[in-house]
């Protein structure tokens, strides 16, 4: 259920949302400045350098930091710190690449200064509201971790932009993109992630539930998942047209920021 009641007016615009705000949904509760988010990306890979960082300057939500924790022995720490030393709020730390992906965040955890945890993917797009419009349904639901169980999905080699909705939009859910989640810090005192490098967001999700904890999906704008070209690694090892079949749309476009941001 979400939060209704109260006749407290709602200051918070919910990108994505008609009117700005869930249907028959008022905040019961506003608090009187937004909590910081703390966000974590992991990479392994030095030509992710500049989208890990753009990423996260995009951002308009304050405030916000940035913990980048490096999973490659070869990647130099002093090349990363050097190029953000120029920016509040970025902190770059390394781990030796036989750590698990889910140690890197559980580390990365460890330094987040703010009550919010984000996950950020190092070769994803995030749009300016991503934050923002997350952030903005932890005071409309009784969520444990926020995310999007619909997305977007661009294909570079065939340059289609396509629609994949896995569950319905602003509902509880079992499982949200991992590149999109947004989790309560205190969740952590009581569950990390798991030791393991593949699957360590679901399995994180499942131990989550399986506390009691909630997980809502809010709307499928401000994010996409890049399939980048054939000759680079993916997450996903789907073909892409095997890809495409899950998806509920596509178009044909080279621009894939426009439909999708709010």
């Amino acid at each position: 259920m979400v939060k209704t009641g109260g006749r407290q007016k709602n200051p918070i615009c919910y990108p994505g949302l008609p009117g700005g705000q869930p249907d028959g949904a008022t905040v019961v509760y506003q608090r009187p400045y937004p909590p910081g988010v703390s966000i974590m990306t992991c990479t392994n890979r030095p030509s992710r350098m500049e989208n890990v960082i753009r990423s996260y300057l995009r951002q308009r939500y304050q405030p916000k930091e940035l913990i980048i924790i490096l999973n490659n022995n070869s990647m130099s720490r002093k090349e990363w710190q050097w190029r953000v030393k120029g920016y509040s709020g970025i902190k770059v730390f390394q781990l030796d690449e036989k750590v698990s992906l889910g140690e890197c965040y559980n580390s990365a955890v460890e330094h987040a200064s703010f009550d919010y945890v984000a996950k950020f993917d190092d070769d994803d797009y995030y749009a300016p509201n991503f934050l923002g419009g997350e952030m903005a349904a932890f005071d409309y639901t009784y969520a444990d971790i926020v995310g999007k169980s619909a997305r977007f999905i661009y294909f570079q080699d065939i340059s289609t932009l396509a629609y994949h909705e896995a569950y319905p939009q602003f509902s509880y859910v079992s499982y949200v993109i991992g590149a999109t989640m947004i989790v309560r810090k205190e969740v952590f005192r009581h569950i990390k992630f798991r030791d393991i490098t593949y699957g360590e967001d679901s399995e994180f999700q499942k131990d989550c539930l399986a506390a009691g904890r909630k997980i809502f999906s809010v709307d499928r704008y401000n994010y996409v998942t890049i399939r980048h070209h054939s000759s680079e690694p993916h997450t996903n090892p789907l073909e892409d047209y095997a890809y495409l079949s899950y998806c509920i749309r596509c178009w044909k476009t080279r621009d894939f920021i426009t439909p999708i941001t709010r």
